[in-house]
């Protein structure tokens, strides 16, 4: 009986191992029924906690899967090959995609790939007074001698500059601006720097290229007003005064344009070969207002700068460092490349402009040059060879690819010439912007382009509308200023100065670097048109002391320090002499004062070290 019994209970525990399997199979919640409306309503939230976070492609690529799935399910296709089937097809649509993503980030400019994660981890030091003086590792006696070098210009100061240094103190308590730029030197030095020395000028009056201090001291000005003063301060002051003598009859009307603004626009037309001027208050606003239209008619969201280069402080096109909100429209590519260019060919159909500024070629794919980044000789400024045939290159692929050529002429639209970076390098470029120097002496931004371009509305679709408005734009008194400097651009007096000038820039470039070399001075000067900077030959970690020195010999600089100088065509020989003189005034006290001492430790060892425990304190405090 149990023998026979035995095959009987096999298939019964067979039976009972099934059940439980399909009971498994069937799941723990028995919603089998409800399957369908769970993968729909799955779909249905994952679109709406994505939807504006997510691409369009994305949900266009899906909606085509399930579609394909649903298609090739009604022919009959297993959901292997289903599967087959459609990573076959992903996989063909995915290499142009691939190829075009690897070349761009192989064209990127190299901090604009790192600088969303580094910013977080560099950390920000200070160096104690106790090593500051020997942070080079030199011996005591250089340091002692730095010590009382700087104790006595602290002293001197204090004698030299009571007024200016009163009202710098009180204006540092409401203004975050001036707090931001009295930060002068590399940025672990700043907190014992600024215990001994405050190089804020309060200022009184200008005199020719010289400017007077609250406390009567005059210093020759080579900080050109952030690159505003192309013409010379009397100059501007004869543009505001005439520019008032025409507007102050109409006040403060806004809304309505007159025969000035049709002078003006006549002038712009003549010197940006545009038809079209739209008028707006600063140099920012006019680089937004191109980069907003150049997306508006192309119908296309992309942009491309190129690697250090600064076109205002418009979060929207600030792609690096200076702004905490990285945009994802732009790409920032490096300069002078093959591959930028490319990227261009490859990704036209994206990218609705290139925006350029010129000042580039001085230091390529570097940000602006300045104190507070200089620690050590490694700062790398100069013209660069070939620029002018890159422009060209750049205008021809452009052309070819359909995308707008935006030439950011804030900075260098009349300081290299009449007609800016266009007529010194020959080149035209589809939109111009410009800014600083156009509105004789007060705030200004214009934008240059053709109808097409520059249109505000979409012909055919009534609610696609493109607004550019400013409530200033066109304001009597700027429009006058403009007049009278735009009327001084076009004599042949002042086209002859531009030739002047570089004679004189070139000749006192020589004279200096040959004046330095016989001294023994680690310094060297160089120029691209007015726009010049002081390289140092030698390492050193004190190179910044130099701007300090340069103050207290009667030379004025902006906050960036010896890193961007300009001249203006009001400069002749005879200051060109004076400021040599006062160059190796500054020169001999550094010299005397121990802070061009070679360093003893290498410099790179030293601040390795220094950002590693300070980011290890960050971290473990």
């Amino acid at each position: 009986f149990c023998v026979r019994q035995g095959p009987h209970r096999e298939r019964v525990a067979g039976a009972r191992g099934a059940s439980r399997q399909a009971a498994a199979m069937a799941g723990y919640l028995h919603m089998e029924a409800n399957t369908s409306f769970f993968v729909k309503s799955s779909v249905a939230l994952y679109f709406l906690m994505t939807f504006g976070e997510m691409k369009r492609r994305c949900y266009c690529w899906a909606a085509t899967g399930g579609l394909l799935w649903q298609a090739m399910s009604m022919l009959g296709m297993t959901s292997d090959d289903s599967i087959a089937v459609i990573a076959g097809l992903l996989f063909v649509r995915s290499v142009p995609i691939i190829y075009k993503r690897t070349l761009t980030i192989a064209a990127t400019y190299p901090l604009a790939l790192t600088f969303k994660y580094i910013k977080w981890v560099i950390p920000k030091y200070s160096i104690s007074e106790e090593e500051f003086f020997k942070c080079d590792g030199c011996s005591e006696e250089v340091a002692q001698r730095r010590k009382q070098a700087l104790k006595d210009l602290s002293e001197s100061w204090k004698k030299k500059y009571p007024k200016c240094q009163e009202f710098s103190v009180e204006l540092k308590k409401m203004i975050s601006d001036l707090r931001f730029t009295s930060g002068r030197c590399f940025p672990a030095f700043n907190a014992v720097v600024q215990d001994y020395l405050d190089p804020s000028m309060a200022l009184e009056r200008t005199e020719g290229v010289d400017v007077v201090d609250l406390d009567g001291n005059k210093a020759m000005d080579i900080s050109g007003s952030y690159g505003v003063n192309v013409c010379g301060y009397e100059k501007y002051k004869e543009f505001i005064e005439e520019g008032w003598s025409s507007a102050k009859k109409q006040g403060l009307f806004l809304g309505s344009l007159d025969k000035t603004v049709l002078d003006n626009i006549s002038m712009l037309r003549e010197v940006s070969g545009q038809p079209e001027v739209s008028f707006h208050m600063s140099g920012t606003e006019a680089v937004m207002c191109a980069v907003r239209v150049a997306r508006f008619n192309t119908n296309r969201n992309l942009c491309v700068t190129f690697g250090g280069a600064y076109h205002g402080w418009w979060d929207g096109m600030q792609p690096v460092a200076g702004n905490d909100r990285l945009p994802d429209d732009v790409l920032c590519l490096k300069d002078m490349s093959g591959l930028a260019l490319k990227v261009l060919e490859a990704r036209r159909g994206e990218i609705a402009a290139v925006l350029v500024n010129p000042l580039q070629c001085f230091h390529l794919n570097q940000s602006p040059p300045s104190d507070p980044v200089l620690s050590t000789n490694n700062r790398k400024v100069g013209p660069t060879p070939g620029y002018k045939e890159w422009l060209h290159k750049l205008r021809e692929v452009c052309t070819a690819c359909g995308i707008v050529l935006i030439f950011d002429e804030v900075y260098t639209g009349f300081r290299l010439h009449p007609k800016g970076a266009q007529g010194a390098y020959e080149v035209k470029a589809d939109i111009v912007c410009y800014g600083k120097t156009l509105g004789g002496g007060l705030p200004i931004g214009v934008v240059c382009g053709p109808k097409d371009l520059m249109a505000r509305g979409d012909a055919k679709r009534a609610a696609r509308i493109n607004y550019v408005i400013g409530t200033f734009a066109g304001h009597p008194f700027v429009m006058a200023c403009m007049n009278a400097f735009l009327k001084w651009l076009k004599t042949p007096e002042t086209v002859k100065s531009y030739d002047t000038m570089a004679k004189n820039i070139e000749g006192f470039i020589s004279k200096a670097n040959t004046t330095f070399e016989e001294k023994g001075y680690p310094i060297r000067l160089t120029n691209w048109f007015s726009v010049w900077s002081i390289l140092y030959n030698n390492p050193g970690r004190f190179h910044w002391m130099f701007q300090y020195y340069l103050k207290d010999a009667g030379v004025n600089l902006s906050w960036v320090g010896t890193g961007r100088l300009l001249f203006s065509l009001e400069w002749q020989q005879a200051d060109y002499d004076r400021l040599l003189e006062r160059l190796l005034v500054a020169c001999e006290n550094m010299q005397q004062g121990g802070w061009w001492e070679p360093p003893v430790a290498n410099i790179k060892t030293k601040l390795l070290g220094e950002i590693g425990r300070a980011l290890l304190k960050n971290i473990f405090g």
